[in-house]
């Protein structure tokens, strides 16, 4: 029988082993797939995401699988726990079995296997199936054993705040499918079930909780996506400034980024975009509603930070959208500012007639230039509810001139102050 501990140290070797190949990219979702991955007999994957989330809440929520299983995969359908089983690494480790609904006509399967966890070092956790070749337990009846080999995550913080979510998976269906079947007939299927079971980790695990916020954290995310998006094609046709369309592995939807020089000093265009921001906001934003500030967490010259909410109108057959965020400004030095907008877990009811939308990591980043200021934007929402599978689609055309007007818009304003 393979041991946990050896399993725990195994599934950083296996990720990293050379021989993976990439099944499919949605720069939120990677899939790749290999031969003889955990010397299975039948071809493995693996799955890697992205998230702006705390790594000791998303380990907290994997190294309970049934927990897990329940939250982001649609076909689970029960999580048991038979017995303890300690390792060395993990005394907590037990023995779990997983149940899961299969298609028509496929019998169900379940998953027998031990399930352990630790922390390798200060940036890096591990949770490991350790498969169990002979049993005691009975298989449920109607449902079929499937054999596994070793599988698990590798859960890292990353050095521009992010965290990677590694997912290795490997096991034999079983029953009358057979490996030849299950590696060239199925193998498309299952890197869907991939992608929809880890976008739904995404999903379920932001916005996070207010006190969770690391600022830094966001500072280094921010910075580095403003990087990487400079480099992205231009779109639209904006009478001033331009637009980017591009994706960043944090947010499943596309991202928009702006850069427009306004012929105002820093401190004006700083004051209009974020200390005074609501009263601002309708003068170029038509979508605007209306906006509170539901928590004042820091005042200074400095550094300033809030808890808003902000209503925005839609077309009059849909509902509205809502947002509730975590807001900051922070002066870098005299020519430099940055401003942060992080959507947040908030208490209170929808508004009947409106949808909370999310804002995932977005930001502003002016910079005096002479007697100008160049405001670079990344927004990264999703508008949720009907709207949000058609954002990148049917919308996009709509959401690059909508960046478009909202330039136009902020270019005659400041012309006015």
């Amino acid at each position: 029988m393979i041991s946990p501990d050896f399993t725990l140290t195994q599934i950083p070797q296996e990720l990293d082993a050379a021989g993976w190949q990439l099944e499919l990219n949605k720069t939120n979702v990677s899939v790749y797939s290999k031969a003889k991955a955990s010397d299975a007999k039948v071809i493995g994957f693996k799955t890697v995401t992205e998230h702006f989330v705390p790594i000791a809440a998303i380990f907290k929520l994997l190294k309970d699988v049934c927990g897990a299983m329940h939250s982001i995969n649609h076909m689970f359908v029960l999580g048991e726990e038979f017995r303890a089983w300690p390792s060395s690494l993990d005394q907590d480790g037990k023995l779990v079995r997983t149940s899961f609904k299969m298609p028509f006509p496929m019998a169900d399967r379940e998953f027998l296997h031990g399930l352990h966890s630790y922390q390798a070092d200060s940036n890096t956790y591990i949770v490991a199936y350790t498969p169990i070749e002979e049993s005691d337990i009975k298989v449920q009846k109607g449902y079929v054993r499937c054999p596994m080999y070793i599988s698990g995550q590798r859960i890292t913080a990353l050095s521009n705040g992010a965290t990677r979510v590694e997912h290795l998976m490997v096991y034999n269906l079983g029953g009358k499918v057979s490996e030849q079947v299950q590696d060239r007939w199925l193998k498309k299927s299952h890197v869907g079930a991939y992608i929809k079971e880890w976008e739904k980790l995404g999903e379920h695990m932001y916005p996070t909780k207010l006190e969770d916020i690391d600022y830094k954290q966001l500072s280094l995310l921010l910075q580095d996506a403003l990087e990487q998006s400079q480099q992205w094609p231009k779109v639209g046709k904006p009478k001033s400034g331009t637009v980017k369309v591009g994706r960043l592995a944090y947010c499943p939807r596309n991202v928009y980024r702006t850069d427009i020089v306004i012929q105002a000093p820093i401190q004006k265009v700083v004051d209009v975009l974020a200390d005074q921001s609501l009263k601002y906001l309708p003068l170029w934003n038509k979508e605007f509603m209306n906006g509170e500030v539901l928590e004042v967490l820091e005042d200074s010259p400095s550094k300033s930070a809030w808890v808003i909410r902000v209503h925005y109108q839609t077309p009059f057959f849909l509902s509205n959208r809502e947002y509730i965020y975590y807001f900051s400004r922070e002066w870098i030095n005299d020519e430099e500012c940055l401003i942060f907008y992080h959507s947040v877990e908030h208490e209170s009811a929808v508004p009947k007639g409106f949808v909370r939308s999310l804002l995932y990591p977005t930001v502003h980043r002016c910079t005096q230039k002479g007697e100008d200021t160049l405001v670079e934007h990344l927004l990264a929402t999703d508008l949720g509810g009907k709207l949000s599978s058609k954002q990148d689609g049917l919308l996009k055309g709509g959401l690059v001139q909508a960046h478009c007007r909202d330039m136009a818009n902020q270019e005659q304003l400041f012309k006015k102050l």
